[in-house]
C-alpha cells in the first residue's frame, strides 16, 4: 500500500458475517454516497451468512475483502446477471471505510476482481453505478479503464 502497510485481498467466507455487517453500519451511518439508508438495512448475521454462502456458491460472483492486520478496510462484491443472455455482464458494489480511503485500497479490489473476471469464462463486462458528486470514486474507476454510459 502506499503507506507501507501489507494489505490482504482475499474472497469472503461465511465467518466474516459479523466483520462485514460492523463495516456496513460504519459506511452506512456515514451517509454520503448510499443508496441503502441505516434505517433500511435489515441484515442479521445469520443472513449475512446466508448471503456470503450463494456468492461463494455461485462461480460468477464475489465477495473480496480487503484487510490490513487482521481488521476488514474495504469491501467489493460482484453478481453477474442471473439471465442467460446478460450472464456476461455483472455489477460490482465497493466501499473502504472513511479512514482507510486514498490509500491504495480501492485500486487493489478493484484490480483483484479485474484479474478474476479476467480469468472467468463467462465475464466479458464489469458495470456499477456511482453518484455524479462522488468524484473521488469515478477518479478511481476512470483511472481503471471504466468509461462512463448514459
Amino acid at each position: 500500500m502506499k503507506t507501507g502497510e501489507k494489505l490482504i485481498i482475499r474472497t469472503a467466507v461465511a465467518d466474516d458475517a459479523e466483520a462485514l455487517l460492523e463495516h456496513a453500519h460504519i459506511i452506512l451511518v456515514e451517509d454520503l454516497y448510499n443508496i441503502t439508508t441505516l434505517d433500511e438495512f435489515e441484515m442479521t448475521v445469520k443472513k449475512e451468512r446466508e448471503w456470503i454462502q450463494a456468492h461463494f456458491d455461485n462461480p460468477a460472483h464475489i465477495i473480496l475483502l480487503a484487510e490490513i492486520n487482521g481488521s476488514l478496510v474495504g469491501l467489493l462484491h460482484f453478481e453477474n446477471s442471473s439471465r442467460k443472455r446478460l450472464s456476461h455482464r455483472g455489477s460490482l458494489h465497493m466501499s473502504v471505510r472513511p479512514e482507510s480511503r486514498r490509500k491504495g485500497i480501492g485500486t487493489a479490489l478493484l484490480q483483484s476482481l479485474i484479474a478474476w473476471a479476467k480469468e472467468h469464462p463467462v465475464i466479458e463486462k464489469l458495470t456499477l453505478a456511482v453518484f455524479a458528486t462522488n468524484q473521488p470514486a469515478i477518479s478511481l474507476y476512470k483511472k481503471m479503464g471504466f468509461v462512463e454510459e448514459g
